[in-house]
C-alpha cells in the first residue's frame, strides 16, 4: 500500500515541481514571482512529509498510512531521484546548444549558462531545504551516497555538460590565449569566467573534498594548459635566439614572464601560480641558463645597471643555488679582481711614492671608489641581496688587505688608514679633505668621509693596528693642537665606539678630558699676578694610562730661560695636586722662535722667520744665540762656531739626538756645517747668517725617518704583546666554558673567538704552553691530545 501512495503521489505532484524547476532554469537570475517560490517550497514540504498536500485543482491528498517515517523516506528518494533526471535531461539539451558554438562564442555562451545555471543552483537548493534537512541529512548519517541539492547540481552540471564539452571548451580557451600572446586584442575576462568555473565544479562544497577538492581544475585545465605554454614558448625562445642575441633574448623572456605573471593572476587560481611560473622559468631561463650567466661578467665591466636588474631578477626565479649562487660567486671574483687593479694602479703612481700621506691617501681611495661602486649596483641592480652582499664583503675583504702596496708592516692596510685618517682630521691637509656635494657643509662632507673611513675599518684583518695607529696619531693631534675640528674628533670616536666597543675607545674619551682640564689648569697658571714669563707658557698634563708616550731616556739641559718656567709651573701644579709627579716628555714639546740672521735681505728678513722647532732644537739654536758659550767667535758677525761635541755636552742629549735635529738644520740651511753640510763628530757648525725663504713660517719639528722607523718598530712590538694576551685570554674563556677540547677543536673555537686580528696557529699554540705553565690548562694524562681546564 506504501509502495502504490508513493507513485500515486510522485506522479500527482511532479509535473508542478517540474514545471517550476523548468522556470528556475530557464529564467535564474531575470526573478520570478514570490507567490511561486512560496508554492514550490510548500510542494517540497508535502511531497516530503505526505501528510497533506496541494494537489493540481485545488484537491486534498491524504495518505492512507500516516507514518511520516516510512512515507518521507520512499517519497524524499522519489523527489531526489525524479530532480537528478530532469536536470540531467535539461543539461544534455544545453549541451546539444554548446555544440553549435566554437571559440570566443563557445566561451561566451558556457559563461552565460554557468552563470545562469549557478543561480538557478542556489534557488532549488533553497526550494529543496525541507528535503536536505530531513531526508538527506538522515541518508548522510547512515552512509548512503547522497548530496544536498546545490552539491547534486553541480555534479550533473559536470557529468552531462562540461564533460561533453571540455575539449572544445579548452580549445577555444587556448586559441584566445594564443592570440593575445601574440599581440592580438581578446577579452581575457572570457577565460578567467571558464577557469573560475573549473575551480568551483571541484570545490571542497560542490563536487568533491578533502585532497580531490581541485581535482577538476588541475586534471581538465592546469595540466593541459601548462603544457600548451611550455610548448608555445619553446618553439617562440627557438627563433627569437635565431634572430638576435643572447642580450635581446633577455629582455624578450623578461617582458614576457612579466606578461605572464600579469595574465596568470588575473586567470588562474592562487594555488597555480608558483607551478605555472616555474615551469615557464624551466623554459625560458633554465634551458639558456649557462648562455645567461656568461653575459653576468660583461655587464658588470660596462657597468650596465638595468641589464643587470634584468638578469638579476631572470636568475632569482630559478632559486637560490641554481639561479643565484653561480652569478654571485663571479661578482665576488669581478669586485676581488677590479680592487687589486685599482690598488696596483695606485701602487705605480709616482704621487703615491712621494709621501706617507699621498699614499695612505690614494690608496684608501682606491679601496672605497672600488666598494661605493659596487655597493651602489648592489643596491639599484641586486636588491641589497643578502648572498650578494656576503660576496661583496669577503671580495672587499681580500683586496683590502692583500694587494699591491699592503706588503710590509709599514705598509699594511691598517696603518696606511690610520695615516689618511690622521691627515684627514688634522690640520693643513686639505687635498686629503675632498668637496662633497653642492651645498653640503664643511662638517656633512667630513662626516661622509670619516663614514668611509668606519667602511674600511670593518674589513681590515688588523683592525687592533689601526687602533694603534689612530691612538698614538690621536695623542700627537691632541698634544700639537693640529685637529681641524673637535666636532670631527668626536665623531669618529663615535664612529669607532659602534663598531670597537667602549673598551677601545674609553681611553680616547679620557685623553680629551685631559686636554680639557690642562687648558683649565694653564689659564689659571696665566692669570695676572701668578706666573711672571717672558713668553707664552703652555703645558699639558697628561694621564700616564690614557697616553701612548713614554719618559724619554734622553737627558735634556734645559736653556735657563724655559728652566725657570718648569719650576714655576710645576710648583704651581703640586700646589694643587699634592703628592703627584710630573714627567715631563720633552721629546714631545715644540715651541715657536723668531730668528733673524745678520746677512739676510729682503722684507722677510727684516721681519724675522718664525720657526716651530722642537725642544731638542730649540736647545741646540740658543747655544747660537748665546753672548759666550763652550764655542767660539762669539764676537763675530756670524755668530759663535760649535764643534759636535761642544753641543753634545752642552745640551746633555745623545749624539744620535743631536745628529737628528743637526741633520734637519742643515738641511734647511738654517746652520752650516764644515763638512759640506754634512753631519759628522769632526764637524762643526755655525749660524747661516744669510739664511733666506719665501715662507715667514718654518716648521722643522716634524718626525725624522729615524723616529718613524722606530716608531713603526714601536707599535708593531706592542701589537705583538697585546696580541699574545688577547689569544691567551681567548683560550681561557673557551675552556672554562667547554672544560675539556682536543687540539684541534681549541684552535678553530680561538681563531673564531678572536675579531679584532686573525691569529696565527703558530701564536696560538705558543698561547696554549703559555697556559699551560701558567697553570690555567693541562693536557690529558690518557689522551695528549686533549687539554683540560683548571679552575
Amino acid at each position: 500500500m506504501a509502495q502504490q501512495d508513493s507513485m500515486d503521489v510522485t506522479d500527482k505532484f511532479w509535473p508542478e515541481l517540474s514545471a517550476g524547476v523548468d522556470i528556475i532554469l530557464s529564467k535564474a537570475g531575470e526573478g520570478f514571482e514570490t507567490a511561486l517560490y512560496v508554492q514550490l517550497y510548500t510542494d517540497v514540504y508535502n511531497f516530503c512529509t505526505a501528510l497533506k498536500s496541494w494537489l493540481p485543482g485545488g484537491a486534498y491528498y491524504t495518505p492512507a498510512d500516516t507514518s511520516s517515517s516510512v512515507h518521507g523516506s520512499v517519497y524524499g528518494r522519489q523527489l531526489y531521484t525524479r530532480l537528478n533526471d530532469h536536470v540531467t535531461q535539461w543539461m544534455l539539451k544545453v549541451a546539444e546548444r554548446a555544440a553549435e558554438h566554437t571559440g570566443d562564442d563557445l566561451l561566451t555562451f558556457y559563461n552565460q549558462e554557468w552563470n545562469k545555471y549557478g543561480d538557478a543552483a542556489k534557488t532549488i537548493h533553497n526550494i529543496f531545504d525541507y528535503l536536505n534537512r530531513h531526508w538527506i541529512q538522515r541518508e548522510q548519517e547512515e552512509g548512503n551516497n547522497v548530496c544536498d541539492i546545490n552539491t547534486l547540481m553541480f555534479r550533473l552540471w559536470r557529468n552531462n555538460f562540461f564533460m561533453n564539452v571540455r575539449n572544445s571548451l579548452l580549445e577555444s580557451v587556448f586559441s584566445l590565449l594564443k592570440r593575445i600572446r601574440g599581440g592580438q586584442v581578446a577579452d581575457l575576462n572570457l577565460v578567467k569566467s571558464v577557469v573560475d568555473s573549473f575551480v568551483a565544479l571541484g570545490s571542497e562544497d560542490t563536487v568533491y573534498s578533502g585532497n580531490k577538492k581541485m581535482e577538476v581544475y588541475d586534471s581538465y585545465f592546469l595540466k593541459p594548459f601548462i603544457e600548451s605554454s611550455k610548448q608555445h614558448y619553446e618553439a617562440e625562445a627557438e627563433r627569437v635566439l635565431q634572430e638576435g642575441s643572447i642580450r635581446n633574448y633577455m629582455v624578450w623572456i623578461w617582458d614576457k614572464l612579466l606578461e605572464e605573471d600579469e595574465r596568470a593572476v588575473l586567470c588562474l587560481h592562487e594555488s597555480s601560480l608558483r607551478e605555472f611560473s616555474e615551469a615557464l622559468n624551466k623554459v625560458l631561463i633554465g634551458k639558456q641558463r649557462a648562455k645567461l650567466t656568461s653575459e653576468f661578467k660583461p655587464m658588470l665591466e660596462a657597468q650596465e645597471r638595468e641589464g643587470l636588474k634584468r638578469l638579476y631578477q631572470l636568475m632569482k626565479r630559478l632559486g637560490e643555488s641554481v639561479g643565484l649562487d653561480p652569478l654571485r660567486d663571479i661578482f665576488g671574483d669581478f669586485v676581488k679582481e677590479a680592487g687589486m687593479e685599482a690598488v696596483k694602479k695606485v701602487s705605480s703612481d709616482k704621487d703615491a711614492t712621494e709621501s706617507i700621506a699621498n699614499k695612505s691617501r690614494m690608496f684608501v681611495n682606491a679601496l672605497i671608489s672600488v666598494h661605493d661602486l659596487y655597493a651602489s649596483i648592489l643596491r639599484e641592480s641586486f636588491e641589497s641581496d643578502p648572498g650578494f652582499n656576503k660576496a661583496l664583503d669577503h671580495a672587499c675583504k681580500e683586496y683590502m688587505n692583500i694587494n699591491a702596496i699592503c706588503v710590509s708592516p709599514e705598509t699594511n692596510a691598517a696603518r696606511l688608514l690610520a695615516n689618511y685618517c690622521d691627515a684627514l682630521l688634522k690640520k693643513g691637509n686639505a687635498n686629503t679633505r675632498v668637496a662633497g656635494a653642492a651645498g653640503a657643509s664643511s662638517e656633512d662632507n667630513m662626516e661622509q668621509q670619516l663614514s668611509q673611513v668606519i667602511c674600511v675599518f670593518r674589513y681590515l684583518k688588523d683592525q687592533d693596528i689601526f687602533q694603534e695607529a689612530y691612538w698614538r696619531f690621536l695623542a700627537r693631534r691632541l698634544v700639537n693642537e693640529q685637529s681641524v675640528s673637535s666636532h670631527g674628533e668626536e665623531t669618529m670616536i663615535s664612529k669607532l665606539k659602534e663598531v670597537s666597543g667602549v673598551d677601545f675607545t674609553s681611553r680616547l674619551t679620557r685623553m680629551f678630558t685631559d686636554i680639557t682640564m690642562s687648558r683649565e689648569m694653564v689659564e689659571q697658571f696665566n692669570e695676572p699676578g701668578k706666573a711672571q714669563l717672558p713668553f707664552d707658557f703652555d703645558m699639558k698634563v697628561l694621564n700616564t694610562g690614557s697616553w701612548p708616550f713614554k719618559v724619554p731616556d734622553t737627558k735634556l739641559k734645559l736653556p735657563s730661560e724655559l728652566d725657570r718656567a718648569v719650576d714655576q709651573y710645576t710648583e704651581f701644579y703640586q700646589s694643587k695636586h699634592n703628592g703627584r709627579r710630573l714627567n715631563w716628555l720633552w721629546q714631545y714639546s715644540k715651541a715657536e722662535i723668531k730668528m733673524f740672521f745678520p746677512k739676510a735681505t729682503g722684507s722677510a728678513a727684516k721681519a724675522g722667520y718664525l720657526f716651530q722647532v722642537s725642544t731638542y732644537q730649540l736647545a741646540i739654536l740658543l747655544l747660537f744665540n748665546a753672548d759666550s758659550g763652550p764655542g767660539t767667535g762669539y764676537d763675530s758677525e756670524d755668530g759663535p762656531t760649535l764643534t759636535f761635541d761642544q753641543i753634545v755636552t752642552a745640551t746633555e742629549l745623545t749624539k744620535e739626538a743631536v745628529a737628528g735635529e743637526l741633520e734637519v738644520f742643515c738641511k734647511a740651511r738654517v746652520l752650516n756645517s764644515s763638512a759640506d753640510n754634512k753631519i759628522s763628530e769632526d764637524a762643526s757648525f755655525t749660524l747661516n747668517s744669510g739664511f733666506k725663504s719665501k715662507r715667514l713660517r718654518i716648521n722643522l719639528s716634524g718626525l725624522k725617518k729615524p723616529e718613524q722607523k722606530r716608531e713603526s718598530n714601536d707599535i708593531q712590538s706592542t701589537i705583538n704583546v697585546d696580541r699574545m694576551l688577547n689569544i691567551q685570554a681567548a683560550i681561557v674563556r673557551i675552556m672554562k666554558a667547554r672544560k675539556q677540547l682536543s687540539h684541534r677543536e681549541l684552535i678553530e673555537a680561538t681563531i673564531s673567538h678572536i675579531k679584532l686580528f686573525q691569529p696565527q696557529i703558530a701564536d696560538i699554540k705558543q698561547a696554549i704552553d703559555k697556559n699551560i705553565d701558567g697553570g690555567y690548562l693541562e693536557r690529558d694524562e690518557n689522551n695528549r691530545d686533549l687539554y683540560n681546564y683548571l679552575a
